[in-house]
């Protein structure tokens, strides 16, 4: 168990310095891509379809790591109103219909996507690194890496559950 927290952490703390960059590159791309256009006079068609891809990557990524930190929306009502063994119960409960919602949604169907853009070829029209057009697939990608991280978390979440109604019944 401690293993498995620690392998959470480690992925957590990468994931965060990930998403740093990736803003970063974000903020560089379009600060780049309003100087060509305005100082310029042509705008930079490569910064334009970066950020973009960047902002694709942010989000769903960025999903992932709030799942990590907990702090998703979430509705807290009905929790109030159970007593602390049933709310356990229902953050099991909860955690298993997002791994099933996940793992057919985010990496099943993610990869679905991936390899079909990847098999046809597609490519990015405007994004290319030395000659190379970006395919389409290495952008998609991040949904089934996401969605391999967010099933990661609530399976942490669930032996963190089960840990904490093990714990109380030995007291």
């Amino acid at each position: 168990m401690n293993i498995f927290v620690s392998f959470v952490n480690k992925i957590t703390s990468i994931l965060e310095k990930f998403l740093i960059s990736l803003m970063w590159i974000m903020v560089l791309a379009v600060i780049w891509q309003v100087i060509t256009r305005f100082i310029f006079n042509s705008p930079s068609i490569f910064t334009d379809e970066l950020s973009r891809y960047l902002m694709i990557w942010l989000g769903i990524l960025g999903g992932a790591y709030i799942s990590a930190k907990k702090k998703h929306l979430a509705i807290e009502w009905i929790n109030s109103k159970l007593s602390p063994q049933n709310t356990i119960i229902l953050d099991v409960i909860i955690n298993l219909i997002i791994i099933i919602f996940t793992s057919i949604v985010f990496i099943y169907g993610g990869t679905i996507v991936v390899e079909k853009t990847l098999s046809f070829h597609q490519i990015s029209p405007g994004l290319s690194l030395y000659g190379h057009h970006l395919p389409m697939g290495y952008v998609y990608l991040v949904a089934p890496i996401s969605g391999v991280l967010i099933v990661i978390y609530s399976i942490n979440d669930i032996l963190f559950d089960l840990n904490k109604t093990i714990n109380n019944k030995s007291e």
